[in-house]
Order: structure tokens, then sequence, then C-alpha cells
């Protein structure tokens, strides 16, 4: 059996005992708030960073599709496109099928220089595309730059066969027609759209090859956002640029704008006519149809000579309050 020594056994007795530290309850409570707060001052700085690196993509997108859109211009002589001008039908066959809007259906051919579905789709839209036929298209284009597009309703296009006035093919706007394509919008964002861009006429010559809508056309007007298969609009098919022109809907319950501010830190992005794109307020953008001329006001606001006030666009060359930096009228 071991035994200590004397000399051992002092120095155990002597030598103090080690102390244990600890955290104390309010100490970890401390720490814990201190997190909460950091996080709750951090997170929405890294959320917001995340958005602007999706407004980037989307931005770089638009400047994409502008560019194919140009392209597209070169190939058919200076013109835009004009999209569809029925769905499922021929003249020819003695029944043209549904009459769509001026500018639906303008993904479609387009699709060939542009050759990739994700530029169609913002990175902030949030539906998904179901392929191969539901393909989302976050942009919309300006049914101004389509000849046509002021047609009245009551043309439902019932009509068969024929070559009557109203049936010709809408045709895109030379450029050489825009007085200042640098203000007149080309593309703009949407929401809720499914479309078939991977065929030329997004299935429009064959039923079984059409997604839910064609791509989508407006002069930035509520209720005046053409999406669907025939000559109608709908409400689910929406805006994501904010109100334009400070405008503001009749009905908040019966709108096509999904909300007063845009889809990216309340602003949306917007193609103009001259390629370039950029990020703006949907209040400074004019809406409506084609001015009557490049100096007049939205809606004739302040009344001018030779303006019409009913649903118009500011022009082109106005520069009065309030201030809009691009508008949808190509004049």
């Amino acid at each position: 059996m071991l035994r200590t020594t004397h000399t051992e056994h002092i120095e155990r007795k002597t030598t103090p005992n080690r102390r244990r530290f600890a955290f104390t309850l309010i100490e970890l409570l401390v720490v814990i708030a201190i997190i909460a707060i950091l996080a709750a001052i951090l997170f929405p700085v890294f959320a917001q960073a995340r958005e602007k690196a999706r407004q980037t993509v989307c931005l770089s997108n638009e400047r994409q599709l502008g560019l194919a859109l140009l392209q597209y211009a070169q190939d058919w002589d200076e013109t835009l496109p004009s999209g569809l001008d029925r769905n499922n039908g021929k003249k020819d066959s003695g029944k043209w099928g549904n009459r769509v809007w001026p500018g639906e259906g303008w993904a479609g051919p387009l699709f060939p220089y542009c050759k990739s579905a994700d530029l169609l789709r913002c990175p902030t839209d949030g539906v998904r595309s179901e392929p191969p036929l539901n393909l989302v298209v976050s942009y919309g284009y300006n049914i101004n730059l389509v000849s046509g597009s002021e047609v009245s309703s009551d043309d439902t296009g019932d009509d068969e066969g024929g070559s009557d006035e109203k049936d010709r093919t809408p045709a895109g706007a030379p450029l050489p027609l825009l007085t200042a394509p640098s203000r007149t919008v080309l593309l703009f964002e949407v929401s809720n759209v499914w479309a078939n861009v991977r065929d030329e006429r997004e299935g429009a010559a064959a039923p079984d090859q059409q997604g839910k809508h064609f791509s989508a056309s407006a002069n930035g007007l509520d209720n005046r956002l053409y999406a669907q298969k025939d000559w109608t609009t709908s409400h689910e098919n929406q805006y994501a640029t904010g109100f334009l022109g400070e405008r503001r809907p009749r009905d908040p319950q019966k709108t096509q704008f999904r909300r007063e501010t845009g889809r990216h830190a309340d602003g949306a992005n917007f193609l103009l006519a001259d390629g370039h794109a950029r990020f703006l307020k949907g209040a400074r953008v004019s809406s409506g149809r084609n001015a009557s001329a490049e100096w007049c006001g939205q809606d004739n606001k302040p009344p001018q000579n030779n303006c019409d006030g009913q649903f118009r666009a500011a022009g082109t060359a106005f520069d009065g309050p309030p201030g809009f930096a691009a508008t949808f009228s190509i004049r």
C-alpha cells in the first residue's frame, strides 16, 4: 500500500482549489439579445443585397432582349415585331380563328435571336415555368409599337375569309418612325404570364402546342394588358411595374396592377426602344395610347393645341411636370 509523504500532504493541503468559470443565466440572455438585435439589423440588409442582385440580372436580361429585338429589326427591314394576328386558323382555310390583340405573341418570333427562355424570366418573378409549353414570360411588349393597336373592341374578328381591312396582319413599327427611341418604352415587367415561346407562333397554329397564354402586350393602362388567347383581358395577367404615369386604378379590387410599387425596390426595369434598359419608378413612366404629337402632355395636361386628352401617354418631347423619364408613346 502506497503512502503519501509528508511533503505531498502539505502541498495538497496548501494548494488552493481551482475555480470553474461559467456564464450566468443573465449573461446568456444578454448575449442572445445582442445576437437577435444584430440579426434584425443585418438580415434585411442581406435580403436587399440579394434583391439588388436579382434586379441587376433582370436588367441584364432586358438589355440582351434589346439586342435581340434590334437584330430582329435589322433582318426585317428595320421593323419591330408585331406579334400574332390570329390564334389557330388561316385565312385561306375559310376561318381565321380567334383574333388576338396586336403585339401578343411577340416573344416567339424573337426566340431564335435570344435562344434562351431564361432571358425572358426575371429572377424576382415568383411564378415557375411548367415546361415544355408553359414558360414564364416576365416582360410585356409596348402595344403602341404595332399598327392597329387602337382598333375598336367591336372588331371581334368572327368574320369568315374575306379581305376586309380589319383582317390585315398588324405591322410592327419601323425604327425610323420613332421620334425619340431613348424615351419610348419597348419592354416592361409583367407577372403571371406563361407561353410556349420556343415556337415561332407560340402554338397559335396548333392548339396542342399552346401554353396558358401568349406573351403579353399593353399600353400601361389598367385592364389593357393582353395575354389571353382570344379578344379578352384578364386580371390574372398583371403589371409588375407599380402604378404607371401617376394613374391609380378605379377599383383596387379589380385591377391588373400587382401592387402600387414595382417588382424591385419600389420600381421596375424598362427596356427603351434604342436598346438600353434602366430602372424607373412607375410614376415616372407615362402610360396610355400614342400621343397626338410629341409635345403633348399625358391626357393633354396641361391643355395644348392639336392634342387629344383621351387616355393618351405623354409625347416623347414633353418635358413638363411631373417630369416623365419615359413614355409608352412612339411620338
